[in-house]
């Protein structure tokens, strides 16, 4: 007989999810791993004895098996394979005992924690405080609302007017981030934006909390803008200021042939050491380390976010001290290796 002594949550995070433990008088136990009808494992497990424990642990695979794809061009991207619901079949000579439980790919803290009224009420963003953003920054919120969520911008305008308006909606139990950039705030109006704060309701009652943004002007000159995944199964954006350095290299293989030397199997990159400029409050400091940390990030260039890589991420910080930190980071795609060419790209928007 099974008997199921500890298990996931409702709802859980991918890299704290829970172990199951279970025991079983039977002297073998199949234990299967579904999303649907689709069957991830099956493994067969003999128990050392009827009271001692089976531990199994699915963090680190379902963590695999999840995927977040970075926003799209469309107002609201689904992160279908973002979120998903597992169900484990625990089998012996007498029956089964099937546990379902829902994921998100992320961390929040070690569970048990209310994760239900997390996502339920607040945005999956790091930042919770009033953000300085770039008129050009591309700019993201992520929710995984309980119902269906009507989302509100309020904006205010250099002229100290202000204005409301419906920005877009998202759909229940689905994780999905909203392009909420203030280029696209400055449309709605022609008076100059100075602020503008996004928030979800049910009907008339606000169910996803206010996050407040403040615009500033962009110097294509100065400021370069990151985009990553956070640990939240999120998407936020950061603006990189410091000083910039790039190294184009090229490795190539020379082989000797009829007497001529010939290159071949060149490897082309391009490395770029940036400096994020001046580390302003604790939650800019937040948002450094949580970019660090995350393995999906990407630099906007020529009007696009590109994927990218980042050798030895580190943040080094000095309490009482002024702090910055450099990052060297590739791109994934190594046709970018190659320097931008003298034209406007295709896919601006503007």
């Amino acid at each position: 007989m099974i008997t199921i002594l500890s298990k996931p949550d409702t709802l859980n995070y991918s890299i704290s999810l829970p172990p199951i433990e279970v025991t079983s008088d039977k002297p073998e136990v199949t234990v299967k791993l579904l999303d649907g009808t689709t069957e991830h494992i099956e493994e067969i497990y003999s128990p050392f004895d009827a009271v001692t424990p089976l531990v199994l642990k699915f963090a680190l695979l379902i963590d695999d098996l999840l995927t977040i794809e970075k926003p799209g061009p469309d107002l609201v991207t689904v992160h279908e394979q973002g979120y998903r619901t597992y169900k484990v079949q625990i089998t012996d000579a007498d029956g089964t005992e099937e546990i379902t439980f829902k994921v998100i790919k992320g961390f929040w803290y070690r569970q048990p924690v209310d994760i239900e009224f997390k996502t339920a009420n607040y945005w999956l963003n790091i930042a919770s405080l009033p953000q300085s953003v770039k008129t050009h920054q591309p700019v993201y919120l992520t929710a995984l609302p309980a119902s269906a969520i009507t989302v509100k911008v309020d904006c205010v305008y250099d002229d100290g007017s202000t204005a409301t308006y419906t920005h877009g909606s998202l759909v229940a139990s689905k994780l999905q981030t909203i392009d909420v950039a203030a280029y696209l705030m400055q449309q709605k109006s022609t008076k100059k934006l100075k602020q503008y704060t996004v928030y979800g309701l049910k009907g008339t009652v606000l169910q996803l909390a206010k996050q407040v943004f403040v615009v500033e002007h962009y110097n294509h000159l100065i400021h370069d803008f990151f985009v990553w995944r956070n640990r939240l199964g999120g998407f936020d954006s950061l603006v990189m200021s410091g000083e910039e350095k790039s190294t184009f290299k090229n490795d190539t293989s020379v082989a000797l042939m009829d007497e001529y030397n010939i290159e071949y199997a060149g490897t082309k990159t391009r490395t770029v050491k940036k400096n994020s400029g001046y580390i302003q409050s604790r939650q800019h400091r937040m948002l450094l380390i949580d970019f660090a940390f995350s393995k999906q990030r990407y630099h906007y260039l020529d009007g696009a976010m590109r994927a990218i890589t980042v050798k030895d991420p580190t943040v080094d910080l000095t309490k009482n001290s002024v702090n910055e930190v450099d990052f060297d980071f590739s791109y994934s795609d190594t046709l970018l290796a190659y320097p931008y060419l003298d034209q406007a790209p295709n896919y601006l928007q503007l």
